[in-house]
């Protein structure tokens, strides 16, 4: 186990960057390190020895006590380095060198001794205290580098080391001393980095012990400090890292009651999150606390806005919305359009429009609301993200003259690259919906080179779509089933859109498109937040048509909802899976990163 220390702690010295070199120093050092990572450390101390006596850079000299170390050559390190003491009195480094030494010689006091001298050395000088420290660390005598710090803290009063020795105490799964330390050293400038050390340790407990032992030990702390923000954001920030919602806002909720009106903005961003990660109910509470307050919140209306637009998520969220409560939301919607300044607005009438277009067939009235908005003047910057939903909205009405027309004006228009690919996008979707598959593939062809990666990958998955089965159905009667399926989905038609795909399937159960049907049927199920069904659907696609185009589409949705499930394990050996099984698959840098982020409990 030491010798995986010893090589860890090498490769670390190796990464320090060394002033220029002349090439055959280059090259030795080359040569050296290749030996070092083959496992032939008497060529390579051979090598550094030399490096060494020439340049004395310290880097050679750990290396070279490295190799000594493997090679148990314990009599040479120390005389070495007993020889490179007293020519340097004063380096802490080479006495804690010395004092490995004796330690993997199981001579206990004489190891001490060598230690002791190293941090008094440290102490003479606050800027070498840290330096000494991860020295110490390095060769994991942790209750040395804790040492030092508490020595250092009270030399130096105005240094605080709580952190450093949080963290140690970390490594060394000492939970309750590293909350103590950490929540001694916590205040609002350390906050974000407190919470990406607890993440790591989150994210690494496989016993599962920290959680609680950090959740008690800030329920203790603010017994002590009921008012401290920056301990109720590290409280609130553990619940939600552990998927416990409720919690987190109750949280919120008492401290707003403690501190009036003092994280009113946290409570709206916090129902916004909800209402992004599908935690409708949670949302909802959040802004009707607001609301209903008595003393009325400088974000009243913003907390309203927030109420209306959960409350249209929570409603089409179903397969089948109820009638009713969509008829009731609209009546609430027009009213609060009357009352919200236009300038605030923006959302609702959008929500607005989405709602009666899309779930009540009320297409002259969605077409007002837009039409209001953008001869309004008060959203140029939004007008081609308006014009953009009423040429939906025209698609929806059978309209496709006129959608197509607006299409045109936005990719013509002096709009971001985003915004003019997405309404080539659109065009080229009107006219696969509508069976015109060749003039489809010519729009897709030019979007495929795009800039925005997103589109050109919608692109490209349609038009390999359309490559692959179009010549394939000799009566295009499938597919025009299948983009029939494809505009009842885009219409929140979510019932018809399965009835054609349970079609093309009992029909043609066969046929090259049933990896399609099954795709299609897992993306509108996680639409409607069945994710249960969305996840087995995916993952039939990609093992049962693990050969297929869909196959790594499937998978990294699949890992998707394995991590919005809190899932961790499942969803990092997903991710892992499209790395090693779908190396050119377009998800695989984007794997790498959320597989990362779940092993380091951070979120990139």
């Amino acid at each position: 186990m030491k010798n995986i220390w010893l090589i860890i702690l090498a490769s670390a010295l190796m990464a320090i960057s060394l002033p220029a070199m002349s090439q055959s120093e280059t090259n030795n050092v080359q040569l050296a390190s290749k030996y070092y990572q083959n496992g032939e450390y008497e060529k390579a101390l051979t090598i550094y020895q030399d490096l060494y006596a020439q340049t004395e850079y310290k880097s050679y000299r750990d290396m070279y006590l490295s190799c000594l170390t493997l090679l148990k050559q314990f009599d040479a390190a120390e005389k070495f380095l007993k020889k490179e003491v007293k020519k340097k009195k004063n380096d802490f480094y080479l006495l804690i060198d010395l004092g490995m030494v004796y330690y993997n010689l199981n001579r206990t006091s004489e190891s001490e001794e060598q230690f002791a001298k190293a941090k008094e050395i440290a102490l003479a000088n606050e800027s070498s205290v840290s330096n000494a420290a991860s020295a110490f660390q390095m060769y994991r005598q942790f209750q040395h580098a804790i040492d030092l710090y508490e020595r250092a803290e009270k030399k130096f009063p105005n240094k605080k080391y709580g952190l450093e020795i949080g963290n140690i105490y970390s490594v060394e799964k000492n939970y309750e001393q590293m909350m103590e330390h950490y929540l001694d050293y916590l205040n609002a400038d350390n906050l974000a980095t407190i919470e990406s050390r607890l993440s790591y340790v989150l994210a690494n407990d496989s016993e599962d012990k920290a959680e609680p032992i950090i959740e008690k030990a800030l329920i203790a702390q603010a017994q002590k400090k009921p008012n401290s923000a920056s301990l109720n954001s590290l409280t609130i920030w553990l619940y939600t890292q552990t998927g416990r919602n409720e919690m987190a806002l109750n949280q919120l909720i008492a401290y707003n009651k403690r501190v009036p009106q003092s994280n009113d903005k946290e409570i709206v961003e916090f129902g916004n999150e909800m209402a992004e990660i599908g935690e409708y109910e949670t949302s909802i509470r959040a802004f009707n606390y607001l609301i209903k307050r008595k003393t009325r919140s400088v974000l009243h209306n913003e907390a309203y806005i927030g109420l209306l637009n959960v409350s249209y998520k929570k409603v089409v969220s179903n397969l089948n919305p109820d009638i009713n409560e969509l008829k009731a939301l609209d009546s609430t919607i027009n009213l609060a359009l009357k009352d919200v300044s236009i300038t605030k607005a923006y959302d609702i009438i959008v929500t607005s429009a989405q709602l009666k277009a899309f779930y009540l067939n009320k297409y002259d009235e969605a077409i007002e609301v837009i039409n209001e908005a953008i001869s309004s003047n008060y959203y140029k910057n939004k007008n081609p993200e308006l014009k953009m939903l009423l040429g939906d909205i025209y698609m929806l009405n059978n309209n496709p003259w006129d959608a197509t027309l607006l299409y045109a004006q936005i990719e013509k228009s002096n709009a971001s690259a985003d915004i003019t690919n997405e309404a080539r996008f659109r065009k080229a979707k009107l006219a696969y919906y509508t069976g015109q598959f060749e003039w489809a593939q010519a729009q897709l062809d030019v979007l495929k080179a795009g800039t925005s990666k997103l589109i050109s990958n919608d692109a490209l998955e349609l038009s390999l779509f359309i490559t692959e089965n179009y010549d394939l159905d000799t009566t295009e009667s499938t597919m025009q089933t299948f983009a029939r399926a494809d505009f009842f989905t885009f219409s929140k038609q979510y019932t018809k859109a399965l009835q054609c795909l349970d079609t093309i399937e009992q029909k043609y159960p066969s046929h090259s498109l049933i990896d399609d049907v099954l795709y299609r049927k897992a993306q509108i199920y996680e639409l409607s937040n069945d994710l249960a069904k969305a996840a087995s659907l995916y993952k039939e696609v990609f093992t049962k048509y693990q050969y297929d185009v869909l196959a790594d589409n499937a998978l990294f949705r699949y890992a998707q909802i394995c991590e919005r499930q809190n899932n961790r394990e499942e969803a990092e050996n997903s991710y892992f899976k499209i790395i090693s099984d779908y190396a050119g698959s377009i998800y695989t840098v984007e794997a790498r990163k959320r597989m990362r982020a779940l092993r380091n409990g951070t979120d990139e």
